[in-house]
């Protein structure tokens, strides 16, 4: 079969050894009435090339597969399944998070016993063709509040804040009560420009390296800072890190007294909104902070190279499988960049 391999065909060989090995899934079983199911496996390997190949819609995959007998014949196919199967099985596993599994095994099994110098977190936003739960005209950027004392008849009792809650509750928890419908967003740029869009967002963690080592999806309307204390508890499972490094919206004293409670440094730019006497960071810090441009590297990577064009899948489940399928593929490359290729020349 190696004859018949193009370049692509290799390259999308190599990706899939390094993520399948990872891949906790188990044969169905077939008690003799109907026709035998397609199995997980080749199905997942062909969701998997739709990321690589950047393919849009399930369609295509079937068009490209048919048409492709390297490709079908990598994947494990005899018969391309029908599109309502890849549909059915999509949401199947979209269900089980499969994707997120694949991931942290992977995470897991590369970065046991290592050291990881900077982790730099950041936001992108994704675009989806769904009917928001929200509306434009209700997102705005935060705006200066008047600050003062309150007056003397005003008895309210203080709110916990919801980074505070975070600070005590489990991960899995503090992410479940974040909105993860598709709604309106809006994000200011470093020149002041506000940009609107309506869909969802994706949070990233990644390494000096570039590889994404966490990645969570929540609604478009959620802020970048609620992120930050569940996601450092998601990474303390896999990974050991030193440096948490942030833009000026995840600038709060609750994310860093955590990081800082857990023995790290958190990096993060000051608000220019608040006005505090906290001094700027020095010359070593604003050098650390420099690496942040990497989670910024990757989001550019993920839409030029594995995320689709448009969404056509709708609902968060299966929005969160295409999403994190592309992280998974993405990372799979650079752990096989960073990791074997370099293993395999030193023993050569």
């Amino acid at each position: 079969m190696k004859e018949y391999l193009t370049e692509e065909h290799r390259a999308f060989l190599a990706m899939l050894r390094v993520a399948e090995e990872h891949l906790c899934v188990h044969e169905r079983s077939y008690k003799g009435r109907g026709r035998r199911p397609h199995q997980d496996v080749p199905i997942l390997r062909a969701f998997l090339a739709k990321s690589f190949l950047n393919i849009d819609t399930n369609s295509q995959l079937r068009r490209r597969l048919k048409s492709d007998s390297s490709m079908r014949r990598i994947c494990g196919f005899e018969k391309v399944p029908s599109e309502a199967t890849l549909s059915r099985r999509l949401s199947e596993y979209a269900e089980v998070r499969i994707m997120e599994q694949m991931l942290y095994n992977m995470v897991r099994s590369y970065h046991k016993g290592h050291l990881v110098g900077h982790i730099s977190r950041d936001s992108t936003a994704i675009k989806a063709r769904e009917k928001p739960v929200n509306k434009k005209k209700d997102v705005k950027p935060a705006e200066k509040r008047r600050r003062g004392r309150p007056r003397k008849d005003d008895n309210r009792p203080r709110r916990q804040k919801r980074l505070e809650k975070q600070i005590s509750a489990g991960s899995a928890e503090s992410i479940k009560e974040l909105d993860t419908q598709c709604s309106w967003g809006c994000k200011k740029n470093s020149q002041g420009n506000v940009s609107f869009w309506k869909g969802y967002k994706l949070h990233l963690d990644v390494t000096d390296m570039g590889i994404p080592v966490t990645a969570v999806v929540t609604g478009a309307n959620v802020h970048d800072s609620q992120l930050a204390i569940p996601m450092e508890k998601l990474l303390e499972r896999n990974i050991s890190h030193c440096y948490s490094l942030m833009d000026s919206a995840y600038d709060a004293r609750e994310i860093r007294t955590y990081i800082a409670a857990r023995g790290r440094e958190a990096l993060i730019d000051q608000n220019k909104r608040r006005s505090d006497s906290r001094e700027p960071m020095d010359e070593a810090q604003k050098q650390r902070f420099r690496i942040r441009s990497t989670v910024e590297r990757l989001n550019a990577h993920l839409k030029d190279w594995v995320l689709p064009s448009k969404l056509m899948v709708k609902g968060f489940k299966k929005v969160n499988f295409v999403l994190m399928s592309g992280v998974v593929t993405l990372a799979a490359v650079k752990i096989l960049q960073n990791f074997i290729l370099p293993a395999i020349q030193n023993t050569a």
